[in-house]
């Protein structure tokens, strides 16, 4: 599957939450999915009728950013691995039964199962667990995993830490292994 289809998917399914969530505003309901739909729908959610205080709960507002984190592609990740510098921390989030088959170069692994509870760890804690220093929250963190979906949630979880200098490569795993076979 090629990026742009990838990406394709990654706004049908946010377009289709975010349905979701309006519906549920004015029923009164809301879920943690639904609302984290409002950072992958920027754009759409702002001529959407919503309650001011699903906005504050995700610290969002008209004068707010278009994004807490910049999408990267493929031959930014490259730049990146090539990079003699190592100045970033490259975080693969799928589980750990998908890393085997393969994770791009230089990348740590820190499931999106465990990321909530990860990011709780004392920085002893987290090195001693994921063999990595924590990053902190200034670091340059890129993160990706199969298909840009479950970076996005991850993206957004280190957003609300304060985490500001966050990168989502949103082809992910999938788009690498596509463009590395298109080079040989």
């Amino acid at each position: 599957m090629n990026s742009k289809r990838l990406l394709q998917n990654v706004f049908a399914q946010s377009v289709r939450y975010s349905a979701a969530a309006q519906r549920s505003i004015f029923t009164g309901t809301s879920s943690a999915a639904m609302r984290s739909s409002f950072v992958l729908n920027r754009n759409v959610v702002s001529i959407m009728p919503v309650r001011q205080s699903i906005f504050q709960q995700r610290k969002f507002s008209n004068d707010a950013e278009p994004s807490s984190f910049k999408v990267v592609d493929y031959n930014d990740i490259q730049k990146l691995i090539q990079d003699s510098d190592k100045s970033y921390s490259l975080i693969d989030v799928r589980e750990e039964k998908e890393v085997v088959q393969g994770a791009i170069p230089t990348a740590k692994n820190v499931p999106l199962s465990q990321f909530a509870s990860a990011w709780s760890l004392s920085d002893k804690e987290f090195k001693e667990h994921f063999g990595f220093e924590k990053p902190k929250r200034d670091a340059n963190v890129i993160l990706y995993c199969l298909g840009g979906v479950r970076s996005t949630r991850a993206a957004e979880h280190l957003a609300s830490l304060g985490y500001d200098n966050l990168s989502n490569y949103v082809g992910s795993w999938a788009d690498y292994v596509e463009k590395q076979k298109g080079e040989q």
